[in-house]
């Protein structure tokens, strides 16, 4: 992290106050008890706050930087946390300090996992194959994420259709993906920021016929059954393989789509 903007630089100006002021009334803590353990567990809980601020920024480094910071951070949360743990070992922890723990693991995952995505206002969409969309992406400098529908596979109303991560909305190649998303998909909404990534998944059950509905969940949940309809385009800027569309795909009738945590 660099501090040459001042507005960022008085913020963690302002911060680093805070923690000096917080690690010096610790001292008044008794030795015994929980004052001890909240006197023993001032660094970690200070690393903590840290690496929550710091991962708010993750987002303005360069790729290779912007991997070894998020690493860097997850190593830090997981450290700390075991302290805590141990700092509190037998006995309950303080609410407050499990928040601490919390929002600095979300602020991880939101910086890391989070991204933009595209939802069907549509009935239905179907895609056609990207690669032309995907060249234009990766030769105008796009090092990020993108996932985009199976092609000729119907997605729809209310589903995720596409998702991106790793990009600056306010910079040229952000502005490009937000133009060439919703031209490629006719039918969805504009672009919103989501803390995680969301994939649908197209369930079926075939004492009944075949599909039964689209299940909505993270992207990273494991041993969900169906069909993943969102397939990475792009990873890390480079451009993924893809088929070619299923013949007859497009007629599948419409089918439920619901939502799980």
């Amino acid at each position: 992290m660099t501090t040459n903007d001042p507005e960022r630089a008085m913020t963690w100006t302002a911060l680093l106050g805070k923690w000096t002021e917080f690690a010096q009334s610790a001292l008044a803590l008794p030795d015994d008890d929980e004052g001890g353990r909240l006197k023993e567990a001032v660094p970690a809980i200070i690393t903590l706050q840290a690496v929550t601020h710091a991962c708010a920024e993750l987002g303005d480094l360069d790729p290779d930087e912007r991997a070894l910071g998020a690493d860097k951070a997850d190593m830090l949360i997981k450290k700390n946390a075991g302290e805590l743990n141990r700092i509190w070992t037998g006995e309950v922890m303080p609410e407050a300090v499990v928040e601490l723990v919390e929002d600095a693991r979300l602020a991880l995952a939101a910086a890391t996992q989070g991204g933009w995505e595209w939802v069907v206002e549509a009935e239905a969409i179907i895609a056609h194959h990207p690669s032309e969309m995907l060249e234009a992406l990766v030769v105008s400098g796009f090092t990020g994420d993108l996932f985009l529908p199976t092609p000729g596979v119907p997605i729809f109303e209310h589903a995720p259709a596409a998702f991106a991560r790793g990009i600056e909305p306010d910079s040229d190649i952000g502005a490009m993906l937000f133009e060439l998303v919703p031209a490629f998909l006719e039918g969805v909404g504009d672009a919103e920021p989501v803390p995680i990534a969301r994939q649908t998944y197209r369930q079926f059950d075939f004492s009944k016929g075949g599909p039964v509905r689209d299940l909505v969940q993270p992207m990273d949940a494991t041993l969900t059954p169906g069909q993943p309809l969102l397939i990475p385009a792009i990873l890390s800027g480079e451009v993924q393989p893809i088929s070619l569309p299923i013949p007859g795909a497009e007629h599948q009738k419409p089918l439920p789509v619901e939502f799980e945590a």
